[in-house]
């Protein structure tokens, strides 16, 4: 049996995570990411107006703004469907009403909730590796907090964009995950959160929506201990009902129930003319083999911000710029199709380093020199670039790792036992890394470095939770760890039917 001390601890540890996180982000001066239009659209939502705040001496997408004023009562918003609405409308609400500040918003507010997230989701992790011994336990809540504050993560907690809303969710995941597939008095709880976490990443953005694979596919399989209060039908009807609800967030966020399709028209236009046809020895083919001018390959490298965009021209033809067409014509040319899978290998590697408005000071306290990257916490992005050498290649040997490396621990490990619920959700892991990469390369053209964040970030945890498992105990539960009571029998575990087979 566990003494209560070590519960003490793990909230000691969270509030420590907490504190010390808030202190990476902002002291001495607040650190984010600048606006890059993208806050015109959400905060509007929310009742902030992001257009008056960026002056014209600096581009505004080179610093970053904290205070965002009211709209006016004649301002439309423009339709933004995110799961991101809700911490700001909560920060809003908390800035407006209670404590009562000048303006409707603060990112700085936002910052203030990742805190309480990263605290949760280290005292969620200390109380799943209380298992191990201490060496393994210090490297697995070591490198947790620092992958939590890395540059190319925890920047997005003070920006005004909707990654964040998927990095928030994954992270929450990936620690419920775990204590759902174990037998415990709150696996129903853990069962929820890993729920409402994968909700939260699924429903994101726009590019998000890929994450419903692999997450759906881990609800497939997670009855959740359900049964003892509505027998066998609640116990397979929870899971029939979280993977509906992802399918259905990913449809909203696809625009089958009204969401805007912008961003759709926008990626696969961008995807055409930044990197299709730059990637092809024949941008004009290109064009043509998607049934457009051929003269239309001029726009290879321009983007639908350029000043003369090619949804302007008259010869343009949106219907034959889709994301099934594209698909089509990159099937029939796998060459290209290879030079666009290897092209997102660069930004996988160099990850925050992109000379862009990734990890930017504000623009008072950088005091003129905008557009600085923020090094701060940069332990994963350095190790990256230390690699980045190996190119596409590599990525995919990495990816083979993990995948066999989580399987192969996941076999290992009895029926509801922490090896076997760690080495599955890094299963999970690894594979929306593969997803969202593909998304990134194949659907967006533009801003590919910012668009892996979520590969990225579902890459950097998978091995830290094939790492745990590799330590973890391969037959008990969580039981005797969380409810502090012996470990039970083989015969009392509830496990998840689809990804508990024999050892």
């Amino acid at each position: 049996m566990i003494g209560r001390g070590t519960s003490f601890a793990s909230v000691g540890l969270g509030v420590a995570s907490a504190v010390a996180m808030a202190v990476r982000l902002l002291i001495p001066v607040p650190v984010g990411m600048a606006d890059n239009n993208d806050g015109s659209r959400l905060l509007c939502l929310v009742g902030a107006d992001a257009r008056v705040v960026h002056g014209a001496q600096v581009p505004f997408w080179r610093y970053v703004v904290e205070n965002y004023p009211a709209v006016g009562p004649r301002h439309r918003c423009e339709s933004y469907p995110s799961t991101m609405l809700l911490p700001a409308w909560l920060a809003a609400a908390v800035h407006r009403y209670v404590l009562r500040l000048p303006g409707v918003i603060d990112l700085r507010e936002l910052v203030i909730e990742y805190c309480v997230i990263v605290g949760f989701v280290m005292w969620a992790a200390s109380r799943l590796v209380r298992g191990l011994s201490v060496a393994p336990r210090v490297v697995v809540l070591g490198s947790l907090f620092l992958v939590l504050a890395e540059a190319t993560f925890a920047d997005y907690a003070n920006s005004p964009y909707t990654e964040t809303a998927a990095i928030w969710g994954l992270a929450v995941f990936a620690v419920a995950g775990v204590a759902a597939m174990t037998e415990h008095r709150r696996r129903r709880a853990a069962y929820v959160v890993a729920w409402s976490g994968a909700l939260f990443a699924v429903g994101a953005k726009v590019e998000s929506l890929t994450l419903v694979v692999p997450l759906g596919a881990f609800f497939v399989g997670c009855r959740g201990g359900w049964r003892r209060l509505g027998g066998r039908s609640l116990d397979r009807s929870i899971p029939v009902l979280a993977v509906v609800s992802l399918i259905g967030v990913a449809m909203w966020q696809g625009g089958v129930f009204g969401g805007g399709p912008r961003d759709q028209q926008t990626n696969v236009r961008n995807e055409l003319t930044m990197t299709l046809m730059p990637l092809s020895d024949d941008p004009g083919a290109v064009a043509a083999g998607l049934g457009l001018p051929r003269s239309l390959g001029g726009y290879s490298g321009t983007s639908i911000w350029s000043a003369h965009p090619i949804q302007q021209d008259p010869a343009f033809d949106s219907s034959r710029v889709t994301i099934p067409r594209l698909g089509g014509y990159l099937a029939t040319h796998p060459r290209l199709a290879a030079r666009v899978l290897a092209s997102g290998s660069g930004p996988f590697s160099r990850m925050f380093r992109t000379g862009y408005y990734i990890g930017n000071y504000s623009k008072a306290d950088s005091r003129g020199q905008a557009q600085r990257e923020e090094h701060r916490v940069a332990v994963v992005s350095w190790l990256a670039n230390r690699f980045a050498w190996v190119g596409f290649g590599g990525i995919v040997a990495y990816w083979i790792a993990c995948f066999a490396g989580a399987i192969t621990l996941r076999r290992r490990g009895a029926k509801g036992s922490l090896r076997h619920a760690f080495a599955t959700v890094a299963l999970v892991l690894a594979a929306g890394s593969v997803f969202q990469y593909l998304t990134a390369v194949f659907g967006e053209g533009n801003e590919v470095t910012k668009h892996l964040a979520i590969s990225l970030f579902c890459a950097t945890l998978a091995p830290l939770w094939i790492f745990a498992a590799r330590f973890a105990r391969s037959v008990s539960s969580l039981r005797d760890l969380i409810d502090d009571e012996a470990p039970p029998t083989s015969g009392q575990l509830a496990p998840c039917a689809l990804f508990n087979r024999p050892a």
